[in-house]
C-alpha cells in the first residue's frame, strides 16, 4: 500500500485561500489525490486539515466536530460580507454603547450563546442552495432566504475588550460561521459588528498533532507531519482480523462473530501485522466491509 495516505495539518497565513491551499500542496508533494476537510475564509489563519491518498475514502468517519478559534471583531461596523474583505462601513453613534460595556454584562451575553444555536448562513459562504454557493448569488445582488442551521457552541470566553476591538475564543460545533456569530452576539447590544481577525487553532480530533508552515512542503521532512489513517481514526474501536479473514472482507463476505456487537456500529479493520485494512460494520453478530483501502 502507498504510504502517504493520511492528513497533514497546514498552517495557513492570511490573504490566500484554502483552494490555493490545496493548490500548493498537490504541486509541491505530487499527491494529486486531496482535499480540504473544513476550509477556512482568505482573511483567517490557522489549521487547515488536508487529507490526501487512501485516507480521502474515510472522511465521513472521522468524528469532526469540535474546533476552536480565537477572533478579533471590531464593534461599531459593518460590511456585507462580515470581515475586512469589503470595506466596512462605520456607525459614529455606536461609540458611546460601546463606551459603556464592560466585562460582567459581556460575560453574561456570551453565557446566553453556549448550548445549541441556531444560525443562518450568511450570504457570503459557501453554504449550496440549488447546487451552487450562495457567495455566487451574493455577487450578483440576489439575496436568497436561508433556514437557521443547528450549531452547537460548547464554550465561549472574553479574552478581552480595548478600545472597539472585543477578542474571544470559541469552542464550536463544525459548519459555524465566526462572522455571522459576532454579528448575532453584538446585535444583543444594539451594536453593528465585522469580524477583524480570526485564528483557528484547534480541529477535532487533530488536537494533539503539528500543523506544517506551507513553505516547508518543499522537502520530503513533511512526511514526518503525516498523520495515519488509524491516528485519524482512532475513536473508532478496532478490530484484529486474521489474513483469511481479511481476504474474505475484501471478497465483499461477511465474518460470523462470537462477540455480540450493536447492530451497524463501526470498527476499524486492522491485521495480525498491525496495517490498517479500512473501516468495516457489525450487522447480526457479523462483520461486514463498510470502505476498504485499495490492495
Amino acid at each position: 500500500m502507498n504510504a502517504l495516505n493520511g492528513v497533514i495539518l497546514i498552517e495557513k497565513h492570511k490573504f490566500v485561500t484554502s483552494n490555493e491551499i490545496l493548490s500548493i500542496f498537490k504541486r509541491k508533494t505530487g499527491i494529486q489525490k486531496a482535499g480540504l476537510m473544513g476550509i477556512l475564509d482568505p482573511l483567517a489563519t490557522g489549521v487547515l486539515p488536508i487529507v490526501f491518498g487512501e485516507a480521502t475514502k474515510f472522511i465521513q468517519y472521522i468524528e469532526n466536530d469540535k474546533k476552536k478559534y480565537e477572533i478579533k471583531s471590531k464593534l461599531g461596523v459593518f460590511s456585507e460580507c462580515g470581515d475586512f474583505e469589503s470595506d466596512p462601513i462605520e456607525y459614529d453613534d455606536e461609540k458611546n454603547i460601546i463606551s459603556k460595556l464592560n466585562n460582567e454584562n459581556i460575560i453574561t451575553t456570551l453565557k446566553t450563546f453556549i448550548g445549541e444555536y441556531m444560525q443562518t448562513p450568511p450570504m457570503y459562504s459557501s453554504t449550496k442552495y440549488n447546487g451552487k454557493p450562495l457567495y455566487s448569488y451574493a455577487r450578483k445582488n440576489i439575496n436568497i432566504e436561508r433556514k437557521p442551521k443547528r450549531r452547537i457552541i460548547y464554550d465561549l470566553q472574553l479574552i478581552s475588550l480595548k478600545d472597539d476591538i472585543l477578542e474571544m475564543s470559541v469552542i464550536c460545533s463544525s459548519g459555524t460561521y465566526i462572522r455571522t456569530l459576532i454579528q448575532d452576539i453584538s446585535e444583543k447590544w444594539q451594536l453593528h459588528s465585522c469580524l477583524y481577525e480570526l485564528h483557528r487553532s484547534k480541529v477535532e480530533p487533530f488536537d494533539n498533532f503539528t500543523t506544517i508552515p506551507i513553505d516547508k512542503l518543499e522537502s520530503d521532512c513533511y512526511q514526518k507531519y503525516i498523520i495515519s489513517i488509524p491516528s485519524m481514526l482512532h475513536k473508532l474501536p478496532k478490530k484484529i482480523c486474521r489474513v483469511e479473514e481479511i481476504d474474505k472482507l475484501y471478497c465483499g463476505l461477511s465474518i460470523k462473530q462470537l462477540v455480540s456487537h450493536a447492530d451497524q456500529s463501526l470498527c476499524l479493520i486492522i491485521d495480525i501485522q498491525n496495517v490498517c485494512h479500512g473501516v468495516g460494520i457489525y450487522k447480526n453478530n457479523c462483520l461486514y466491509p463498510k470502505r476498504l483501502m485499495k490492495r
